[in-house]
């Protein structure tokens, strides 16, 4: 190019001393057709490339990684990396010392304040004008040699300013590798199988950390080698994408275990034998034999003879069916084999063919390249390579032989395998699609805090107007919202009780909402009150009702939940001041009671025997409208009634109006509960973070969401978990980002609605001990950073997808999607980010990404991770699923993800 002759350079020879092992992180790459250019016009041409093609891959892998500090020192427990399986991702640890520098990491971040999944502004559109997607099918290690004899163009990397883009070939025997073109001789141009040691992806030389830093590291690999003089050297290349680096590092591993074993292809698929006698065995179930009867057939009965080792389509696809084969993926692909066979043969498939299709669909090369890089010399792990790859990806200790054994026996589904004790493709494909392999860690579906410590230790999921199904104005109400609410581990109920005809209260929010009994909302809470937590529930009572049926109310809660309330008002005092402040008791003295919150009639009524009521303050509990009365309206405070039976059933969380922090800490009590209203809570967070972070060490408190959200939307809940708040009230019946950063807290901990707070929003001298600023801690509004608090690294690579379904109610251009990834970590203020992949077009059944990112975690117990696959191709309704959690409760290593519908149910196949 540029006039000058296609002249090869030599290729550099360093000692081993500069072929150093690094890490594997990830940055977007894409090929480039130029033959000879500087770098600089390379990595221009690159990026231009780069924004007009793409490339089409068999699956998502997301990597990422957890280190203890900014500097991204060697911690080896805390890496990872996630593979995306479609509703699922993987999860894999590497163990390395340098992480993503500052460009290699995609800074696409999204409006912050979205609430709706429908919000396009995150998405970057992209047009692609390439008809030629990079897009091979691996099933073994012959498909990798076949590619590789095909040829690849690679960049090679050297240390001077010149690159050279050529074509690098396996000949025939298996034997060698060479490229072309060049002026070199032949042997000059060539590196012998028997020469080269190991292959090794990303930036494992030190000519790649320094001279690749631009290209994505998936893409990177270095074949180390020894020349005539018996010195090592690195070959240092560029691949267009991360699915090819993988097949060539895959194939040479391959070659290097076998080499004086096999000089063919045909050799070399007797790795799989195993594999294929299993499928034969599996397939042929459905086979009818040739029996002696055939001698007697018409022999012009071509089509007859045909089929009788056949069995039709129907069969076919359910037998793929029963192997874990989509349904449609299974239909397409038989339709493809068809089409090559002759018209009499239609319509019958043999079991080769079957066989053939189910490896084609069932293996993913992601999953393929990893097994071969820990297996010894074949297509399988054994026991000994099976704990190097729990060990050293899994970040798993202490792995005995037993434990390989007894995975081995349960996932892999060759019988012959498990006698040999071994686990080929299909059995740790199975085996990481398994519960065991789920990003979320399995101690945390378990209750696994301690459950002891006062209620205002913990967050506690909570509900608004729990009855509603839809808006607050004329919405339908329902039993249900409760029944709902409960199996989604919700701990705090709201009911609003109106007067209702023949004296029977009922339950709506005052608008035009329907109306539903009182009695039948509190038979279905006493039904579902502990199905999916036995921890204490807490009902708030909003009475805006007579004394007569106020009273109805109390006969009807000591008829339905009997001995299940909780009715000791020892714990009570009202005559306890702050000097004698009282522990509220813990989630465990609790278990199994129902907790009344709502107002207390003052001891001075309590003293009069005469009455069957008691006056309490009118004052609006939500703490919002208060700070803008005048003086006069907060000395004219306004009474209402309340029936003495109704006051008797409050006897540990009552409410109480808020005026400030130095009041509460004098005169509130701890069971005194304040709801605030969500605008006011900023408010506090923002001016008074401090004092709102040690109210909450002492008291409960309660966030409502404002009353201009009549549409029923949701808070962002984490602005006000950072400041302690342990009651944020939430409106389940709508989905979206918030509601889902909601869930996924309480995953941990069992899912029994309750979650221990950090040590630095509990006790009063923790701050000094872990260095935290409460201003850290203040809501979305503070900017201040720990200075002594070091931050741990999240390294996070998607990978791939698989089976992923199009958006549900979606307005699509075409029959297709065109899905990307988005990451959302919410958290402090200075925690929170947000990123998004490329946008991998026309594939919804294995997308791959191969994108890298990188966060900086300061308060990781306040994290929460979210994951989102989007669609670029819809018009108006671009959501098709998620997955949302903890910090704290990611494993590491190769890790699926599931992910969920916008409803909260889990997307089965994918």
């Amino acid at each position: 190019m540029n006039g000058e002759p296609n002249k090869e350079e030599d290729i550099d020879e360093n000692n081993m001393s500069n072929v150093c092992s690094s890490s594997n992180s990830t940055t977007s790459s894409a090929s480039c057709r130029s033959a000879s250019v500087s770098t600089e016009n390379f990595l221009r041409k690159h990026q231009q490339i780069n924004r007009r093609r793409a490339f089409f891959h068999d699956s998502l892998i997301v990597k990422s990684n957890k280190n203890n500090n900014a500097c991204n020192e060697n911690n080896n427990d805390n890496n990872h990396s996630l593979i995306m399986d479609g509703s699922q991702q993987i999860l894999t640890t590497n163990n390395e010392n340098d992480g993503l520098s500052n460009d290699e990491i995609p800074t696409i971040v999204a409006n912050t304040n979205e609430e709706n999944h429908t919000n396009k502004s995150l998405k970057r559109k992209v047009v692609s004008f390439s008809t030629m997607p990079f897009e091979k099918k691996v099933a073994d290690v012959s498909d990798c040699l076949r590619y590789m004899q095909e040829g690849s163009d690679f960049l090679k990397v050297r240390s001077y300013a010149r690159q050279f883009r050529r074509l690098y070939k396996l000949n025939a025997t298996l034997t060698a590798i060479s490229w072309y073109p060049t002026s070199k001789k032949p042997s000059k141009a060539t590196i012998t199988i028997d020469s080269i040691k190991e292959t090794r992806l990303g930036k494992t030389t030190e000519r790649l950390r320094e001279y690749a830093h631009q290209f994505q590291n998936e893409s990177l690999f270095s074949i180390i080698y020894t020349n005539e003089p018996n010195q090592y050297v690195s070959l240092d290349l560029v691949a267009s994408s991360a699915d090819e680096a993988n097949i060539w590092v895959t194939g040479l591993s391959c070659l290097i275990a076998d080499q004086g074993k096999s000089s063919s292809l045909t050799g070399l698929e007797d790795r799989q034998q195993m594999r294929d006698r299993w499928l034969r065995d599996a397939f042929a179930v459905g086979l009818p034999s040739l029996t002696g009867d055939s001698e007697h057939l018409n022999q012009n009965d071509d089509r007859r003879i045909s089929t009788l080792n056949s069995i039709d389509e129907e069969e076919a696809i359910r037998l793929l069916i029963d192997y874990g084969i989509a349904e449609d993926k299974a239909k397409v692909r038989l339709q493809e084999v068809q089409m090559t066979k002759s018209e009499d043969a239609r319509g019958y498939f043999t079991t080769e063919e079957l066989v053939s299709a189910f490896k084609e669909l069932s293996t993913r090369p992601e999953i393929y390249h990893l097994l071969v890089r820990y297996s010894r010399n074949q297509d399988f792990l054994s026991t000994e390579d099976l704990t190097l790859f729990l060990e050293a990806e899994q970040g798993m200790s202490k792995i005995t032989r037993e434990k390989c054994a007894d995975i081995i026996h349960e996932f892999e589904p060759s019988t012959e395998a498990k006698i040999l004790g071994h686990l080929g493709i299909d059995g740790f494909t199975n085996y990481l699609l398994s519960p065991e392999c789920d990003i979320f860690n399995p101690n945390n579906r378990s209750i696994c805090q301690e459950m002891n410590h006062p209620l205002n230790h913990y967050f506690i999921a909570s509900s608004h107007n729990t009855f509603l199904l839809a808006d607050q104005l004329k919405g339908p109400s329902s039993v249900d919202g409760f029944i709902h609410a409960l199996m989604r581990g919700c701990r705090c109920l709201e009911l609003h009780c109106f007067d209702g005809p023949d004296g029977q209260p009922l339950i709506h929010n005052g608008t035009l909402t329907s109306r539903i009994p009182l009695n039948e909302a509190l038979e279905a809470i006493n039904n579902y009150a502990f199905e999916t937590s036995s921890y204490p529930l807490i009902l708030c009572l909003e009475l805006q009702c007579g004394i007569s049926q106020q009273e109805r109310i109390a006969q009807l809660l000591l008829e339905t939940f009997s001995d299940k309330l909780y009715l000791d008002n020892s714990s009570m005092d009202a005559n306890t001041t702050f000097n004698e402040y009282r522990p509220l008791p813990s989630p465990n003295d609790l278990r199994g009671r129902i907790i009344i919150k709502s107002k207390k009639i003052p001891q001075l009524y309590l003293n009069d025997n005469t009455k069957d009521y008691g006056e309490v303050t009118d004052d609006e509990d939500c703490y919002e409208d208060n700070r803008r009365r005048s003086k006069k309206d907060i000395n004219s405070k306004r009474h209402r009634k309340l029936a003495r039976a109704i006051s008797d059933l409050v006897c540990l969380l009552r409410s109480a109006p808020f005026e400030d922090f130095t009041t509460s800490l004098n005169e509130q009590q701890s069971g005194q509960v304040c709801t605030f209203s969500e605008n006011a809570a900023l408010r506090l967070a923002t001016s008074d973070a401090e004092e709102f972070v040690n109210y909450n060490k002492r008291f409960l408190s309660r966030i409502s969401p404002g009353t201009w959200r009549v549409d029923s939307s949701n808070v962002n809940p984490q602005d006000f978990w950072n400041v302690g708040c342990q009651m944020v009230a939430m409106n389940y019946q709508t989905a979206g980002k918030f509601m889902d950063v909601y869930f996924g807290r309480f995953l941990s901990n069992g899912g029994c609605g309750y979650v221990l707070k950090p040590t630095y929003l509990r006790y009063d001298n923790a701050a000094t001990a872990t260095g935290a600023s409460s201003s850290m801690v203040s809501g979305r509004f503070s900017t201040n950073l720990y200075s002594s608090n070091t931050p741990q690294i999240l390294h996070i690579k998607v990978i791939s997808a698989l089976h992923l379904p199009k958006p549900e109610q979606a307005e699509l251009k075409t029959n297709s999607v065109d899905p990307y990834v988005v990451v959302q970590i919410f958290g402090v203020p200075r925690d929170c980010d947000e990123v998004r992949t490329k946008t991998v077009y026309h594939n919804w059944e294995s997308p791959q990404f191969n994108e890298a990112f990188e966060f900086e975690i300061a308060f990781p117990e306040l994290t929460v991770v979210r994951f989102v696959v989007l669609d670029d191709e819809s018009l108006d309704y671009d959501f098709i699923g998620q997955y949302t959690l903890p910090f704290d409760c990611i494993q590491p290593g190769y890790r699926h993800v599931h992910l969920y519908t916008i409803g909260g149910d889990i997307w089965l196949n994918t």
